[in-house]
């Protein structure tokens, strides 16, 4: 792989933290991140998830096949991204959050 020089690569002490979470939880989670002095910077979109939670679907999601949530995405120090995972379990226990954690192995910003 050819890299320029605004390009890093990542020995897996990086990751990247995914959180999908219902509509309704979006504004108070964004919030909350905006306030972790670790957190630099994410992204937050919409999204749709298919499958896994149909026994928490409602009718209408039932229909329609899928849920509506928003996904948000930061990458951080893998240590950092533990600690923040820890402190927002405690923060939004019970709130039907799924994330998940990889090692980011490359990023940068193409010019």
């Amino acid at each position: 792989m050819s890299m320029n020089e605004s390009e890093t690569t990542r020995d897996h002490d990086e990751a990247l933290l995914s959180l999908v979470l219902p509509p309704p939880l979006s504004d108070p989670v964004v919030d909350w991140l905006l306030e972790q002095p670790e957190v630099t910077g994410f992204i937050s979109l919409p999204v749709n998830g298919h499958g896994g939670s149909e026994h928490s679907m409602s009718a209408a999601e039932k229909v329609a096949g899928y849920r509506r949530g928003w996904m948000i995405q930061t990458h951080l120090p893998r240590a950092s991204a533990c600690e923040l995972l820890g402190r927002l379990k405690q923060q939004f226990s019970g709130s039907d959050i799924h994330y998940w954690m990889t090692p980011l192995i490359v990023g940068g910003h193409l010019d």
